[in-house]
């Protein structure tokens, strides 16, 4: 096309991809408002191995973004077969860290705007019905809606109907044309009536537009995508027309993204200690893979599979990505959550303190972190605050061993009810202390242990584990040399029915505000 016939076109919309429609003329990007201090929430269920098709709509945008992705029967994650990676058999991915339902986040390696991909493993209607509100849904297959189908003819707004009140006023739906009929005998999925078209008496739908867009297929070949996209209006005086749609999003960051469940305080502080990006224990990194290839190839010897998988890059997020991320945290901290709410108590006479915390363990698991503190949980727990969180990595107490070669720490441990090991409290305290400080062969790095966290244990009455605490000090001995820092037992219990304040001990006293 010669430069006199080229028409410059308006760039008034979110991302890249081409806009066109008979209303609108054309322009670029997507018809959406966005939040500046929070990210994008994009669902794309049914998505199987095409995440990429709504990847490749919003990785341009300069925005970060949260995409979830819904399938049933298996998860199509990129760090397994088959795999996704580029021509060069690099990976395109890495495994960064759990939700705190123990779904996997993933993120695009290559990408500096912070964003996240959560694949979870659920039928996909019962999932995101059931989830916070979201901003834009991706679909390209609508089996997971097409049981609302009604009238053939109005496929699309009888499915719609049944989800849009978990799509945010003023939200988008994205129709992929993948799918799209070539005659009458094809799916009814892209049948609606055009224009503006009621979906339930508080909420109407819009087509606002066509998109085209350029993106990676699953085989890292550039292909053009097209869509239509739909608007949601919640009718002010409707039955979502109050709804705060920013507090109601804010779940999705707390429970998928460790850092988004800290306090502004703790994020600077992760900052000011230029603390590096974690990835999940699980994951393939460069060194994992260089040391194998190492083995394979310089020493002959084949030992395990992980030179066969794509080669992963260097650090999850290119250089100075992860700080800047922090950075726009600390500058955004709206979509961040409130302090975590304790209620302590001071032993008299000892540096030491008592929290109670209501909450889960796993969701709460980043914001109860820092580099004194000490994991002393059973196993199967403690492996699903570590896949939350990373952080923890180095910090967890070993209560059991499963090698009848290795000592058991706390022999015939037994956590709840009325036979628990007696005294648990004493013990957690324990062997946290040892292993933190290096003297037994459970520890995997020294660290200065200051504050234990655990959970609800024996019969998780408040004057039980106070009484563990005083047998503590007794067996340490009067003149034992105390540490020049407060000791403190975080105790998180899920039941308000736990931990009852009721007659303090003469030895214990309140002190919330210390």
């Amino acid at each position: 096309m010669s430069q006199s016939t080229t028409r410059r076109l308006p760039i008034d919309g979110f991302g890249t991809c081409v806009t066109y429609g008979e209303a609108n003329g054309m322009g670029i990007g997507l018809p959406i408002e966005i939040d500046e201090d929070r990210p994008l929430v994009v669902a794309h269920p049914a998505a199987a191995s095409h995440y990429h098709a709504s990847m490749s709509l919003f990785e341009d945008a300069g925005h970060p973004f949260l995409q979830v992705l819904v399938d049933a029967g298996m998860l199509f994650v990129p760090d397994q077969w088959p795999y996704h990676a580029d021509v060069i058999n690099h990976a395109i991915y890495q495994r960064l860290h759990d939700s705190s339902e123990g779904w996997p986040v993933f993120r695009k390696t290559s990408l500096a705007t912070p964003q996240w991909q959560l694949h979870v493993m659920r039928e996909a209607y019962d999932f995101l019905s059931n989830s916070p509100p979201i901003d834009v849904l991706y679909v390209d297959w609508l089996s997971w809606l097409d049981g609302f189908v009604e009238h053939r003819e109005n496929a699309f707004p009888e499915m719609m109907a049944q989800f849009t009140h978990n799509i945010r006023d003023g939200g988008l739906v994205v129709l992929d044309h993948k799918h799209m009929p070539t005659d009458e005998s094809g799916v009814c999925w892209y049948n609606h009536p055009g224009g503006e078209f009621p979906l339930t008496e508080s909420t109407s739908m819009s087509e606002v537009c066509t998109i085209e867009w350029l993106g990676e297929n699953a085989n890292h070949e550039l292909q053009t995508y097209s869509a239509t996209v739909f608007k949601v209006h919640h009718h002010a005086d409707g039955e979502w027309g109050g709804v705060d749609w920013f507090e109601a999003m804010k779940p999705w960051f707390w429970n998928t993204i460790p850092e988004m469940a800290l306090m502004p305080s703790q994020v600077q502080k992760m900052l000011d200690e230029e603390q590096e990006e974690t990835v999940h224990p699980n994951a393939i990194t460069w060194e994992n893979w260089h040391d194998t290839w190492s083995t394979v190839y310089m020493d002959g010897e084949e030992h395990g599979m992980v030179f066969k998988t794509p080669v992963p890059a260097r650090s999850a997020w290119p250089f100075e990505a992860y700080h800047s991320y922090l950075q726009w945290l600390v500058d955004h901290p709206t979509c961040l959550p409130a302090e975590v709410t304790k209620r302590s108590y001071a032993l008299k006479g000892e540096g030491f303190r008592l929290n109670i915390v209501h909450g889960d363990l796993v969701a709460l698991a980043p914001a109860l972190h820092t580099k004194h503190t000490a994991l002393a949980v059973r196993h199967a727990l403690q492996q699903q605050v570590i896949g939350r969180c990373p952080w923890w990595k180095h910090q967890t107490t070993v209560l059991q061993t499963k090698e009848s070669w290795m000592s058991n720490p706390i022999v015939g441990l037994k956590w709840s009810g009325p036979s628990a090991t007696p005294h648990l409290a004493k013990h957690l305290i324990q062997h946290s202390k040892a292993q933190a400080f290096g003297v037994t062969m459970h520890n995997s790095k020294s660290f200065d242990c200051r504050e234990v966290i655990t959970v609800a244990h024996g019969t998780a009455q408040l004057t039980e584990v106070m009484a563990a605490v005083e047998a503590y000090y007794q067996e340490l001995g009067p003149d034992a040399p105390r540490p020049i820092h407060r000791l403190e037992l975080t105790v998180v219990t899920r039941d308000e029915g736990e931990y009852v304040e009721q007659k303090l001990p003469p030895q214990w006293r309140r002190s919330d505000d210390e």
